[in-house]
């Protein structure tokens, strides 16, 4: 290949194989140095734009050096690809850039290149000459250059490109006005580095230039590649666009604010605008930042720490609490970052639950692996009477009964092996008066809790509680003792009676003897039941599952049930006090022989929440079964009144509930309750 050198010509060579160098190397850098950024729409056409003029000013250095004809055209067109990419990249990198990246569609970029594939047919095929009219070297002060003439599709193709390039011009200046501060010299510098290739292959096409024939075009990406190298180093091109910014910081919640170093406000996203302006969204821009927010003042000093601080601001909702945490920019040694995230809302949970814990009945103390109480909660100086700071830092067992600490010493060494675990204690704690109060803790190791790291201790005073039950119990026990003595003493004289009665059949012949027999078993009847009432009255807690069916057999033999008929069905075991459950379902058999009579069918089943007994007999009336549980109440001659009575007790003793409805027979349905979600 045949090259020409002159003298007047080779610095511009040398120029446009720096512009080949330059542009190169950015897209080169731009690969190697930023490959996640490649997936962003912007950086890779930012790439395409520098291979483009690269390739550009290449090849049409080469083609200016060159002097035949045939070798000047296919360098020419090796430029001219070059150039279709560089408009190509610029149209779509400020599309990009500017935000729009959603209309670099497929379908988009398939419009925008059928143009110039089409026009590229032409120009390789010289179809009816309708790209080039004529094509021909031309000697211009000893250089040769290639001279040509444009056809329609030429000029066309011309007209096109500089299209792309008025809308891509339009978006960046567009970008450029509408950008906050921090940002507008990034923009400003992408728009001259595309202006400049503009004004020059403008002044070419007009044929103004100096040099006739020679295109200035790829000279000028000199330029432009140097303000590319400027702004990517300097500016930070590709790391902080202003298209992530509308997307990301204009829609971000907490505030973004960006400061110089006269703390006067650069930017702010539109968590900021609503927070402290009703003027519009540009109110705040410019202003000082301390006049803006003014509890800001003392976080901004220069020998103020980065770490958070709160402050208060009057917004058009109300006052309102905001954590503000203030960061140098990257690269902008005189740019700070304010970042405002509002906690109100955590606040008002905050301020909630410690009105909560303050107001609580019940003890909140966290201690840590060896004893040590780190934190009270303020209910101690109600429940015990001291104030929060005489237990933090005391040895918690210390205030705990003597006769309790080593068995509640050995439940915690237990608990520290075993992380999450809780444990419920009663023991008795020392107040302020030295008194001992009876209390109930439930125990979590939370040692595994960063925020916690120790165990929480949640207590209840239980004096009161644990008085009313000694109170009962004792009561319970009178009563027990009274129902043992009232039925010994009085069994000892109805034993002498029934004797005498006996006696008296053998030797005299009376018409009553028959009724006072009846009248002793009445009495006898009536003091079994006195018995089970002081008896079964107590509150159970020796519970197990028992066999639902086998109890129901049972009872069934243990009743005078005549010519009465029994069906029983169990899916499940009822869990109960085996002796009272068998006393429950006796009285229930007798209460239904005694109003029914001896033939009654009676049905004994489990279901959802418990089981029932009903019966086929004539059933209770609805203004009737209220006083039905109530003692000495009966329609029947020979009932005592106490069967249902017993019964209710039994059912209140297992912490149940009865309800009385009809049965499928019509007849009466005892339900009883025993699950508690029931």
């Amino acid at each position: 290949m045949n090259l020409q050198y002159i003298p007047e010509v080779i610095p511009y060579i040398w120029i446009l194989f720096l512009s080949t160098l330059i542009a190169s190397g950015i897209a080169t850098y731009t690969i190697v140095a930023k490959p996640d950024s490649l997936r962003e729409p912007s950086v890779r056409a930012f790439v395409g734009l520098n291979v483009g003029s690269a390739l550009w000013s290449g090849a049409y250095a080469i083609q200016v050096l060159s002097v035949s004809l045939q070798t000047k055209l296919a360098w020419f067109t090796v430029a001219w690809i070059g150039s279709v990419l560089v408009v190509v990249s610029i149209f779509s990198f400020a599309i990009a850039y500017t935000g729009y990246e959603k209309w670099l569609s497929r379908r988009t970029l398939l419009l925008v290149a059928i143009e110039p594939i089409f026009a590229f047919v032409l120009l390789v095929t010289r179809y009816q000459n309708l790209y080039t009219q004529s094509a021909e070297t031309v000697s211009v002060s000893g250089l040769i250059v290639l001279d040509r003439s444009f056809g329609p599709i030429g000029l066309i193709h011309v007209l096109y490109l500089y299209s792309l390039l008025i809308v891509a011009a339009g978006f960046l200046l567009r970008m450029a006005y509408n950008s906050r501060r921090v940002y507008k010299v990034q923009a400003i510098a992408v728009l001259i580095a595309i202006l400049v290739p503009i004004f020059a292959n403008i002044v070419w096409f007009l044929e103004l230039g100096p040099i006739e024939g020679i295109d200035f075009t790829p000279v000028a990406f000199v330029v432009s590649g140097l303000v590319y190298a400027v702004t990517v180093y300097r500016h930070h091109l590709l790391d902080i666009q202003p298209v992530a910014r509308t997307a990301v910081v204009e829609n971000m919640r907490d505030g973004f604010l960006v400061i110089d170093d006269t703390d006067r406000i650069r930017d702010a996203n539109e968590a900021v605008r609503k927070m402290v302006s009703r003027d519009g969204p540009r109110s705040v821009i410019g202003r000082n930042v301390t006049t803006v927010l003014p509890d800001v003042a003392s976080i901004i000093r220069a020998d103020s720490s980065t770490d958070h601080n709160e402050i208060s601001v009057d917004s058009g909702d109300g006052r309102r609490l905001f954590d503000v945490q203030v960061q140098p920019l990257s690269g902008e040694g005189h740019f700070r970052l304010l970042l405002l995230r509002d906690v109100t809302s955590q606040h008002a949970v905050e301020q909630r639950y410690q009105a909560y814990i303050e107001n609580a009945s019940d003890l909140i103390t966290m201690v840590d692996r060896n004893g040590i109480v780190h934190y009270q909660s303020p209910s101690v100086s109600t429940v015990l009477g001291y104030d929060q700071s005489d237990l933090t830092g005391q040895f918690y067992l210390e205030y705990v009964h003597p006769e309790d600490r080593t068995r509640i010493k050995d439940v915690f060494r237990e608990s520290l092996t075993q992380q999450d675990s809780i444990r419920r204690e009663e023991y008795r704690l020392r107040d302020a008066d030295g008194a001992w109060r009876e209390v109930e803790t439930i125990g979590r190791n939370l040692l595994g809790e960063p925020f916690v790291d120790g165990f929480v201790l949640n207590t209840r005073d239980i004096t009161e509680r644990k008085r009313r039950e000694r109170e009962l119990r004792q009561k319970n026990e009178q009563l027990d003792r009274f129902a043992g003595i009232l039925s010994h003493d009085l069994r000892n004289p109805l034993a002498v009676a029934q004797g005498y009665l006996e006696a008296a059949s053998e030797r005299v012949e009376c018409e009553f003897h028959d009724d006072i027999e009846i009248a002793h078993d009445r009495i006898e009847s009536i003091l079994g039941d006195v018995l089970l009432l002081a008896r079964d009255g107590d509150v159970i807690t020796d519970t197990e599952p028992i066999d639902f069916t086998r109890a129901v057999k049972q009872a069934w033999k243990n009743v005078d049930t005549a010519d009465a008929s029994l069906s029983v069905a169990s899916d499940r075991s009822i869990v109960a006090d085996e002796d009272r459950l068998l006393r429950l379902l006796e009285n229930l058999f007798r209460n239904a022989i005694e109003h029914c009579g001896p033939a009654v069918h009676v049905r004994a089943e489990t279901c959802a929440h418990g089981f029932f007994v009903e019966d086929d007999g004539p059933g209770i009336p609805d203004g009737d079964r209220q006083g039905i549980f109530e003692f000495g109440h009966t329609t029947s001659e020979s009932g005592t009144g106490f069967g249902l009575a017993i019964v209710s007790q039994i059912v209140d003793g297992h912490g149940w509930s009865i309800q009385v409805t009809e049965s499928e027979d019509r007849g009466t349905r005892f339900e009883f309750i025993t699950s508690p979600s029931s």
